[in-house]
């Protein structure tokens, strides 16, 4: 009765960052192969070709934020009583309806903030802070425990990545959260976005 003996296999490290490259998992496609494309047999048929997301507990503080100010400064306006507002002129009043509009104006952009993803891309929307990266330029995506919000792993150049805030993607969403980033995750590595030769710190 012949056995066959088979190598002794290395013990390989699983790094827990490594996951949140393109794939949901450290997928071999990912790291370590050529990714699949939008025109490739490998390209998963049930990703869909275009992803969009909003963080609804986002939009709810900016609602609130906006609406807490604006009482402010109603109750701001009255109680410093009769006297005290006919001496204000109109430059002065349009002044201070113009601040009070900005600050709600920028609260509200930030509870609008966006995530949006296609053929062409990924484009954040922080607040009015607007930034679009190819899918080549894109890691991965990365929410990890204790982390406020999502970040888009985006190539440095030189090996490593830089962080770029989702405010799309809060952690404060809890579940729905970690599916946006398994979505987005299943989308970039359908689209051909990979980490190989890319080292993911801790940072």
């Amino acid at each position: 009765m012949s056995t066959v003996n088979t190598p002794n296999e290395e013990p390989r490290e699983r790094d827990e960052d490594a996951t949140t490259a393109a794939g949901a998992e450290a997928d071999p496609a990912i790291d370590n192969g050529p990714a699949a494309t939008r025109d490739s047999p490998a390209r998963d048929v049930n990703v869909p070709l275009r992803l969009a997301f909003t963080s609804v507990p986002a939009l709810l503080t900016s609602l609130v934020l906006s609406a807490v100010l604006f009482i402010a400064v109603l109750y701001g306006w009255y109680a410093i009583g009769p006297d005290i507002r006919s001496q204000v002129s109109v430059s002065q009043t349009i002044t201070l309806l113009v601040v009070a509009l900005g600050m709600v104006a920028i609260m509200m952009s930030v509870g609008y903030s966006r995530l949006y993803a296609d053929e062409r891309g990924v484009i954040i929307r922080n607040g009015p802070v607007r930034r679009r990266f190819t899918i080549e330029q894109v890691a991965g995506l990365r929410l990890r425990d204790g982390d406020p919000w999502a970040y888009l792993l985006v190539k440095d150049g030189e090996g490593g990545v830089r962080r770029r805030a989702v405010l799309a993607i809060q952690q404060l969403e809890g579940v729905r959260g970690k599916r946006k980033v398994s979505q987005v995750r299943r989308w970039l590595k359908a689209n051909g976005a990979t980490s190989h030769g890319i080292t993911l710190t801790q940072d």
